[in-house]
């Protein structure tokens, strides 16, 4: 996930990061730490993120990303095999 032009992501991608984030208005301001109005702004256009929350956001997905890589990486355990060798 990466923003076209870091320095002010367009309200698409945003929109897209919260997406693939499974974020909601309230948990994509907590995970940000700034106020819902100001997600609602970037949202809507009103105002453009800054390079920080950019910065923060691709953060929150690197994050998410490993712990879903962690999470879905199947360790499959062999039992110890013995290998049985005849002497004559």
């Amino acid at each position: 996930m990466l923003f076209y032009n870091i320095d002010k992501p367009s309200p698409e991608e945003v929109k897209e990061w919260m997406k693939i984030n499974e974020l909601s208005i309230n948990s994509a301001s907590e995970a940000l730490g700034i106020s819902k109005r100001q997600i609602l702004r970037f949202l809507s256009g009103e105002t453009s993120p800054k390079r920080v929350h950019a910065l923060a956001m691709q953060m929150i997905w690197l994050i998410n990303e490993n712990k879903r890589n962690i999470s879905n990486k199947e360790v499959s355990y062999q039992k110890n095999k013995k290998i049985k060798i005849i002497i004559k």
